[in-house]
């Protein structure tokens, strides 16, 4: 018999009671609660456009689906048993076109929110990074090419070499970081060609006091959607900014997160600037979220693609050596999330997958993984003094070994993760209170009791092991 989802239990419920607006608030633990019921977020930024695939990915155990801000797209998701989330989009910020933006998040909220399907918002992605990046794509790259073409096209050669000149000095300032000088000389550089600055008082120079304008609107625009909605907001972040900053835009969300995609290790994806770039930097930027918006629920946004789906403009052998995570590789990341707190897993980028590939059936058959765990992974942590010891080896073990306990109807679960990239022989420690209790492995088969309160483990590099109660004495 196939398991399904509290969620979509859940959402049956509802559906026979007359399809009510799903009632839903994050408990003191951050874990979400649909219904009266704690649910562990499994969420999929993919919509598809075929209805079997949608169902597909429902079966799985996809719980959350991110949806388009029409009825009609909710319609589809509760016929198919998931919940939705909605971006707001440029409304929920009030820092510019307050009164329309204003009105826009009304009439959404009028719109949706008492939809069955509407669980949780979304503000836009990446809200923060995006002040910066955007600047960076236009002043480091698109800027200087088009600045180049024009002055290699003029014949008066020593106004050419003059501009030459200024474009270098352009580039060294920004490499010193003197961002607004360097922006100043190149739009001066625009009107000594004779022409109009493209884009001026846009670039990095200003990024700070535009993203801190946008921060206030949109703050300002989540009291009123909570104040409308009642609803949990939900903020993902690139994997980047610092602390200070990523906490000050936290203030605009309930629920908070980044997404992170580090297969493989490879030079040519640098989509982390964390000096860790294997895949333990999943459980890094989890603590990162989690530092950046004390008390607040975490959910991470994991990797559903390979760099080179989403390049499809690469060579066939560089798009192959940008492959996609094995299932090894997709579980590890999830769990090296979860045992650092994270009370969600979305995954981004199945939008470029054949449906039909080794990956796509992998990823989904790791989300049955998680359904099937949903009971486990929703209950609250178990309070347990668990310390790691590591038994001699030949290397440094300069990445710990991460415990995570969970209650159960008897003895508590326990999911490690080690974090090294090679093997580990380890004693969990402080057990006591669980002595002659077996585990089993739900991954490997293998078994494991605890005796004078350790757990003795052998793990291979960066992996997981899922730890089920078999019986107590």
């Amino acid at each position: 018999m196939k398991k399904i989802s509290v969620a979509v239990v859940l959402f049956l419920l509802a559906v026979c009671n007359g399809a009510l607006a799903a009632e839903v608030t994050v408990e003191a633990d951050g874990m979400l609660n649909v219904n009266g019921a704690r649910v562990f977020v499994v969420g999929l930024y993919e919509n598809p456009a075929e209805d079997a695939e949608l169902a597909r990915a429902a079966q799985a155990g996809f719980n959350l689906v991110r949806s388009s801000a029409d009825s009609t797209a909710l319609d589809r998701l509760q016929r198919h048993g998931v919940y939705a989330w909605v971006n707001t989009g440029a409304a929920i910020d009030l820092s510019e076109d307050t009164d329309a933006r204003r009105g826009d998040l009304q009439s959404m909220n009028n719109t949706l929110n008492a939809h069955p399907a509407m669980l949780v918002w979304e503000v836009p992605d990446e809200a923060l990074w995006n002040c910066w990046y955007e600047a960076q794509m236009w002043r480091r790259s698109a800027e200087p090419a088009e600045q180049h073409k024009h002055i290699n096209a003029l014949t008066d050669e020593s106004a050419r070499g003059k501009l030459q000149a200024q474009r270098a000095q352009v580039d060294a300032l920004y490499h010193k970081g003197n961002y607004a000088e360097a922006e100043a000389l190149s739009d001066d550089l625009w009107r000594q060609m004779g022409l109009e600055a493209p884009r001026p008082g846009y670039g990095l120079g200003n990024a700070p006091e535009r993203a801190a304008k946008m921060c206030n609107g949109m703050r300002e625009g989540y009291a009123l959607l909570k104040a409308l909605s009642g609803r949990p907001v939900w903020m993902n972040h690139a994997p980047r900014n610092q602390i200070e900053q990523l906490a000050a835009f936290n203030e605009a969300a309930d629920i908070v997160g980044c997404d992170i995609y580090p297969v493989p290790v490879n030079e040519k994806v640098g989509h982390s600037d964390l000096s860790n770039r294997s895949m333990s930097c999943v459980g890094d930027y989890t603590r990162r979220m989690a530092q950046a918006a004390p008390g607040k629920p975490v959910w991470m946004v994991l990797q559903g693609f390979g760099w080179g789906d989403i390049q499809p403009d690469k060579p066939e052998d560089v798009r192959k050596e940008l492959r996609p995570p094995t299932l090894e590789e997709t579980r590890y990341m999830a769990f090296d999330a979860i045992v650092h707190g994270a009370r969600g897993i979305l995954y981004w980028g199945s939008h470029a997958v054949k449906k039909d590939s080794t990956f796509y059936g992998e990823l989904l058959a790791f989300v049955s993984e998680l359904r099937d765990l949903q009971p486990v992974l929703a209950a609250p942590d178990a309070v347990l003094d668990i310390t790691v010891s590591y038994q001699p080896t030949y290397g440094s073990v300069d990445r710990a070994a991460t415990v995570l306990a969970k209650t159960s109807d008897g003895a508590p679960w326990l999911f490690v993760v080690n974090e090294w990239t090679n093997p580990l022989a380890c004693d969990l420690r402080g057990l006591k209170s669980l002595n002659g209790t077996k585990y089993r492995d739900r991954i490997s088969g293998g078994e494991a009791e605890i005796q004078d309160g350790v757990l003795s483990l052998q793990m291979t590099p960066q992996s997981v092991q899922i730890l089920e109660p078999l019986s107590r004495p």
